[in-house]
């Protein structure tokens, strides 16, 4: 993949918000949030990576067929990133549930402030910001890490692919990343964008609450492909939250 050198977003601005008092009311709430695997080695920050932004400007046939990459791209870097020994990882289902109890949905974190404050609330010392957008056939996607105690960039990389293949080809930008938080080499599996397309309409249903409905998609899904990883720890994930409640 190459890396071409146009700018990525603009890092956040360290800003109060209208919603500082509900973030910092939660900082007792989101304090299980940082994993057990902190405290074995504290000389690796915990991270949180969060959906990549859909930046391009495309028709809506043509948008609605690349957004699945919005969360495919985090779970994605996300799958990466767990198997670095010991970093900390903030997993995306126990983050959606805690922000539906403290009542915060993507209104109140559709600025990169906001939830910079929220990383500092779940003990997160870095966080991943990515983006995309779609030129013809190709697909440019970006990521930062971001201090979340400074708001400075620590880390920012590019890379180009063709759509019908991003997913397998992110994985180099992938392991650059994981190396950058502080990982040994690591191998990121790659996986066709059909299992993708399917992974996300599973999390789809979970962000809109049918988490009957993503069960069952997971399930379907982890019986075609059972190497799809993404697809069993979300599904461990829910019914974990299933059996909680």
């Amino acid at each position: 993949m190459s890396r071409p050198r146009s700018p990525g977003p603009r890092p956040p601005r360290a800003q109060g918000c209208t919603g500082r008092r509900r973030f910092v009311v939660a900082l007792g709430v989101f304090g299980w949030l940082a994993t057990g695997a902190h405290a074995q080695n504290p000389a690796l920050p915990a991270v949180v990576v969060w959906d990549y932004e859909n930046q391009g400007t495309l028709a809506a046939p043509q948008a609605a067929h690349a957004d699945f990459l919005r969360r495919s791209l985090s779970e994605s870097l996300t799958a990466t990133l767990l198997q670095v020994p010991g970093l900390p990882v903030v997993e995306r289902q126990r983050l959606k549930d805690l922000l539906a109890e403290q009542k915060l949905g993507s209104t109140a974190l559709a600025d990169d402030d906001a939830r910079l404050r929220l990383g500092k609330i779940v003990g997160a010392q870095r966080m991943v910001f990515g983006g995309f957008f779609v030129l013809g056939d190709q697909v440019q996607v970006h990521v930062r890490v971001i201090d979340t105690a400074t708001s400075r960039v620590l880390f920012s990389d590019e890379a180009v692919a063709a759509l019908a293949t991003v997913m397998t080809q992110v994985a180099s930008l992938n392991e650059r990343l994981a190396r950058a938080l502080g990982g040994a080499a690591v191998v990121a599996q790659g996986h066709p964008p059909e299992r993708w397309q399917a992974y996300d309409r599973a999390l789809a249903l979970a962000d809109a609450g049918d988490f009957d409905a993503a069960i069952t998609a997971l399930q379907q899904l982890l019986a075609a492909d059972k190497n799809f990883l993404p697809a069993e720890r979300q599904l461990v994930a829910l019914l974990e939250r299933g059996a909680r409640r």
